[in-house]
C-alpha cells in the first residue's frame, strides 16, 4: 500500500513563503499542504487559492490542533518564531522554522527544552547550507584539502537604497535587531558550520546607526577568536554607499583558500598557486534549489530519522554568539564566551 503524503502546514505567507516555500512544496507527491496561516486572513486566502490548498485561517492555534497535520513551516516575524515553534512542538508537530531562530539566545534555550519534551525535529531554515557550490566546498573542507583554516572573513553589504522589506524588519521588539539578525545570522551560521562548529572563544564588535529615526543597527562588524587560534571577521550592513551588493565568503587555510561568489578554491602544488575548482553544472536558480534541498533535508529529518541540520541546540549556540556581539557592540569591549 502506498504511503500517504506527508501532510504539512505554513505559518506566515510573506514573500519568503511564496516565493521559496510554498513553490517548492507544489507538485511534490510525498507532501500534501493542508493549510495555510497569516494574521491577514484575506492574503492568506489569496495566496490558498494560489498554490491550490485547501483551506486557510487567521489562527495558528487553530491550525495547530488539526489531528491531520503533521509538520509546520514557520515563516514570520522573528518575536513569533519562538512561541509558535514551542506550541507546533507542544501539539505533537515538527516544525521547519525560518531563520533567525529566535530573538535572543533565552528563547533559543526554550525551544531546545521544548524539542526534548516533544521528541519532534525542530530544524532552522538554514537554507544557504544547502547551496550546490558551498556543498562542494563543504567536501573539500571535511577531506582537508585546504590544509588547517586559520583565517575566515565573510560578510553581506548592501546598498543604502536596496534595503527593503517589511516594517516590523527595524522594529526591535518585532525583529531582536537590525542588519546582524537579517543577513548577519545568515553568513555566521554558513561560515561557523563550513568550519565545523568550532567553539567561538572571544568576540569584539561594533554596530552603527547611520539613521537616528531607527531603533536597530544597520551596520555592524565583528571580529571573532574562534577555539584552537582560528579567527573569523564579520561584516554585514543594509546602509552603505556602495555599487552593488555584495554577499561573501572566503576562507584561508595552510594548504589553500577558497572564496564563494564568486565560487573558487585555489590549492598550492610545488610552489605554485592553481586554480582546482570542479566544473559544475550551471544551477537553474542557485538559491530556489536550495530551499528545495533544504525540504528534502527536513523530510527526510521526519520520516528517516535524519538528525536535523541547523538543530535546536545548533541555534542556540548561534544566538548566544550574535547576543554576545551585541553585547560587545554597546559595551565597546571585548566579550569571552568560552
Amino acid at each position: 500500500m502506498a504511503k500517504r503524503p506527508l501532510r504539512l502546514g505554513v505559518i506566515g505567507v510573506g514573500v519568503v513563503s511564496q516565493v521559496n516555500h510554498l513553490p517548492a512544496l507544489k507538485g511534490r507527491r510525498d507532501v500534501e499542504v493542508i493549510a495555510i496561516c497569516d494574521d491577514d486572513v484575506e492574503k492568506a486566502r489569496m495566496v490558498a487559492q494560489h498554490f491550490g490548498i485547501g483551506r486557510a485561517v487567521a489562527d495558528y492555534e487553530t491550525l495547530l490542533r488539526n489531528e491531520d497535520l503533521d509538520a509546520v513551516i514557520i515563516a514570520t516575524p522573528n518575536h513569533l518564531h519562538a512561541p509558535m515553534a514551542m506550541a507546533a512542538l507542544g501539539y505533537g508537530k515538527h516544525v521547519l522554522c525560518e531563520k533567525p531562530p529566535a530573538r535572543n539566545a533565552a528563547e533559543a534555550t526554550q525551544m531546545v527544552d521544548a524539542v526534548k519534551r516533544s521528541g519532534k525535529v525542530l530544524m532552522y531554515a538554514m537554507n544557504n547550507r544547502f547551496r550546490s557550490d558551498v556543498q562542494v566546498l563543504r567536501g573539500y573542507l571535511e577531506r582537508q584539502e585546504l590544509g588547517k583554516i586559520f583565517y575566515a572573513k565573510t560578510g553581506w553589504l548592501r546598498r543604502r537604497t536596496d534595503r527593503r522589506g517589511p516594517g516590523w524588519y527595524e522594529n526591535k521588539r518585532s525583529s531582536g535587531g537590525g542588519v546582524l539578525m537579517d543577513l548577519g545570522v545568515q553568513m555566521l551560521d554558513l561560515s561557523l558550520w563550513l568550519l565545523g562548529n568550532p567553539q567561538v572563544v572571544s568576540v569584539t564588535a561594533t554596530k552603527y546607526v547611520t539613521d537616528p529615526r531607527k531603533d536597530v543597527e544597520d551596520t555592524v562588524a565583528a571580529f571573532l577568536v574562534l577555539e584552537g587560534g582560528a579567527s573569523l571577521t564579520l561584516e554585514v550592513s543594509w546602509a552603505l554607499l556602495l555599487e552593488k551588493n555584495f554577499p561573501y565568503l572566503n576562507l584561508f587555510g595552510t594548504d589553500g583558500a577558497a572564496l564563494l561568489n564568486p565560487f573558487r578554491i585555489h590549492k598550492e602544488l610545488n610552489g605554485n598557486l592553481l586554480d582546482v575548482t570542479p566544473a559544475r553544472e550551471p544551477a537553474r536558480n542557485i538559491y530556489k534549489q536550495s530551499y528545495e534541498q533544504e525540504l528534502d533535508y527536513f523530510l527526510r529529518c521526519i520520516t528517516q530519522g535524519e538528525r536535523p541540520m541547523a538543530s535546536a541546540e545548533e541555534g542556540r549556540e548561534l544566538m548566544r554568539i550574535i547576543d554576545a556581539i551585541y553585547q560587545s557592540a554597546e559595551a565597546h569591549r571585548e566579550v569571552r564566551l568560552h
